[in-house]
């Protein structure tokens, strides 16, 4: 079976990083949690509290999980700026829609996109639109929502 890599900056790592070290140390409290619910019987069809016990430790164990595999996974990008002007994985930039709404965006991989903080991932329309382009490029990506067409005003 091929390894999964998932490409971070350093940023992202340490984002992921710091949200698992927060996880684990909930675990716990939610154990606790757990045993207390147990008090009022272990049949969660009739412990209301027991259930969602229960459920909020499969889920945390879930996404620690999932950061752990992530983390074990991960493989550094540099941010650097690019000496070529080009656009790619860990480059900052700025574009401007066709409604001429101007934004600023770092392509990243989809383990840390984050469009409302400025992190669009590689594999969106967008992004796969923006990859190896330069200032002043026009580009039209294909979104769920139609065509969208935006201009590149600045690489970083």
């Amino acid at each position: 079976m091929a390894r999964l890599t998932v490409r971070l900056t350093p940023e992202g790592r340490r984002e992921l990083e710091e949200e698992l070290a927060r996880l684990v140390a909930e675990l716990p409290t939610v154990s606790s949690r757990l045993s207390d619910a147990r008090a009022g019987g272990n049949d969660p069809a009739e412990n209301l509290d027991l259930r969602d016990a229960m459920d909020a430790l499969a889920l945390l164990e879930g996404r620690i999980g999932e950061l752990r595999a992530l983390l074990a996974a991960a493989e550094p990008i540099e941010q650097l700026a690019t000496r070529d002007g080009l656009i790619r994985l860990g480059t900052r930039f700025k574009i401007r829609h066709a409604d001429g709404e101007e934004a600023s965006y770092m392509l990243v991989s989809p383990a840390e996109a984050d469009p409302r903080r400025g992190r669009i991932s590689e594999e969106s329309p967008i992004g796969r639109a923006l990859v190896g382009k330069k200032k002043n490029d026009q580009v039209t990506a294909e979104t769920p929502s139609g065509p969208e067409r935006v201009v590149v005003l600045d690489v970083a």
